[in-house]
């Protein structure tokens, strides 16, 4: 004779009904790691736009007391000479942390920031004085992180996070 039991114990739970809630568990998973990469994306270009409005407000500083920005370039204007830009700003051609042993700026009195970290994706902050918006078609003098993609120096795109510090052209004779 056999017997069947009838109360099958029901304490645990089916392989499909695991499988099911791994699933969930995985979709979960994969949709808070999304928006953690998001979150952090923008916290990224939050920082180095900090940064920029840091620096920004040092050049800004030094070019009112020297009468120049970093590179020599006249302070208050957009220059369009050859080899303006300063691609790490803590060397001496910048003058933000220490003056120009080869070219000393005029009055300097700085340092006028300690030190100019890398931007958040391990790239140099840059000082370009005739940076070129193309939407707005206009010529800036600016501090600039090459953003996310990191892509620079003087190949420009819409990921760089830009702090402009003038836009006045220099007049005509300037250049003669």
């Amino acid at each position: 004779m056999v017997y069947v039991n009838r109360h099958r114990n029901k304490n645990g739970f089916t392989l499909v009904e695991l499988m099911v809630v791994v699933v969930i568990v995985g979709v979960l998973a994969s949709l808070a790691v999304a928006r953690y990469r998001i979150a952090t994306q923008k916290f990224k270009i939050a920082e180095a736009t900090l940064w920029c409005n840091r620096i920004a407000k040092a050049i800004d500083t030094m070019g009112s007391e020297t009468g120049e920005y970093p590179g020599h370039t006249p302070a208050g204007f957009v220059c369009y000479w050859a080899y303006n830009e300063v691609w790490d700003l803590n060397s001496g051609r910048a003058g933000l942390v220490h003056d120009d042993p080869d070219n000393p700026f005029p009055e300097w009195n700085g340092p006028y920031i300690n030190k100019v970290p890398l931007d958040p994706w391990g790239n140099n902050y840059a000082w370009d004085s005739d940076y070129y918006l193309r939407d707005e078609r206009k010529w800036v003098a600016a501090v600039i992180s090459f953003g996310p993609n990191g892509r620079g120096p003087n190949h420009y795109d819409d990921d760089n996070i830009i702090v402009i510090v003038t836009a006045e052209e220099l007049p005509p004779e300037y250049y003669e």
